[in-house]
């Protein structure tokens, strides 16, 4: 065999490595079709719609594992931001602030609180040197618990939690053109041609994509996340500053959770913090691991996340179309999934250099 050929054919194995991602997304998408005895137009785009506040997430949660951390903290953030920000329209309501103006305001709220919870885990982390796992830990239980404590009564008053005890609701207005209605109308909105309506909120989702893809391929600070997740030291000793990346990465990763925190309030208008977000962690991580990003740092790519988020999406509308009779075991069914990806991405390299090197015993 030539070398040209040889080439030819490492070259294809090392492409094909590197969009498994693609691959999986494929194969439980055909499954799926399949199995649901063909799809409707909307519902195809109905996986983008249904995707797109855990894959926000998700790309948070990439940018962290890429520099070798996690962050355990994502859907209490979103939850936490999201519940303040009920609050905090309804006080701009309650004050005749001008719907424009308000829905501004409280989008840039859920902006701004996810952003500054984010640079505390960061800041935990990088600048103070506290293990990410048990910071983000510790932070995941602040966060939604103080999100529970406030929907009381006792602490808030129902015209500013808008809605009963223990859940956070944008109050209606009786003209029908308040924050929560006209954020409502831009969550439904979906645009271009009539045989291919996108819902906006799977737009986003994409659009953010596009934007730390191009960040972490074609910017210095992209590739000093991957420098810092491969080896902090040598990152360091180059002239790296790894304390200031790791905070800019769980800020980043905080300001995305605002991000979902607004988008979810235009989704559904209210959240009971006892539930929104509960294991979005591991949904976030779950569609890193199919994406292929790498659990020990410095490897994958951030365009493999939008098909894991779209896959994990898929494995959930697999489980309803499968209609197994208890949703008890649905997590049990996720979690072995997830396993048997982790198993694969680690395994795999194993597998494919003791091939090789009983190659080329052989040779």
């Amino acid at each position: 065999m030539s070398q040209n050929t040889l080439a030819t054919k490492r070259k294809l194995n090392l492409n094909l490595g590197q969009y498994v991602y693609i691959i999986i997304f494929a194969a439980l998408f055909l499954f799926y079709y399949i199995r649901s005895d063909g799809l409707t137009v909307s519902a195809i785009t109905n996986i983008l719609r249904h995707a797109a506040i855990a894959g926000i997430l998700s790309y948070g949660m990439a940018l962290i594992i890429i520099t070798g951390d996690i962050d355990l903290s994502v859907g209490a953030i979103m939850c936490a931001v999201a519940s303040f920000g009920c609050v905090f329209a309804n006080y701009l309501t309650d004050k005749g602030v001008p719907v424009g103006l308000g829905i501004l305001l409280t989008v840039l709220f859920c902006l701004v609180g996810g952003t500054l919870l984010g640079f505390f885990n960061g800041f935990m982390v990088g600048k103070a040197k506290l293990p990410a796992f048990i910071v983000t830990l510790a932070t995941s239980l602040i966060f939604r618990s103080v999100a529970k404590y406030s929907a009381t009564d006792d602490v808030t008053t129902k015209l500013l939690r808008g809605e009963s005890a223990n859940t956070y609701a944008m109050n209606r207005i009786e003209t029908g053109d308040g924050i929560r209605e006209l954020m409502s109308e831009f969550g439904k909105i979906r645009l271009f041609s009539d045989s291919m309506k996108l819902p906006i909120l799977g737009i986003v989702f994409i659009l953010i994509g596009i934007v730390l893809i191009y960040i972490t391929t074609s910017t210095k600070y992209g590739k000093r996340l991957y420098a810092v997740g491969s080896n902090a030291k040598a990152a360091h000793m180059a002239g790296i500053n790894v304390e200031w990346t790791r905070v800019s990465v769980f800020t980043i990763a905080g300001l995305l959770c605002g991000i979902a925190a607004a988008l979810w309030l235009c989704d559904k208008g209210k959240i009971d913090p006892a539930t929104a977000g509960v294991n979005n962690e591991m949904y976030a991580i779950a569609a890193v691991v199919l994406g292929g990003i790498s659990m020990s740092g410095g490897k994958g790519r951030v365009i493999g996340v939008i098909f894991g988020a779209l896959s994990y999406t898929l494995i959930d509308k697999i489980i309803i179309a499968l209609e197994i009779k208890s949703t008890l075991i649905n997590d049990s069914i996720k979690g072995l999934i997830l396993l048997v990806a982790i198993m694969i991405q680690i395994l795999g390299p194993q597998v494919k250099n003791l091939i090789a090197s009983k190659k080329a015993k052989k040779a």
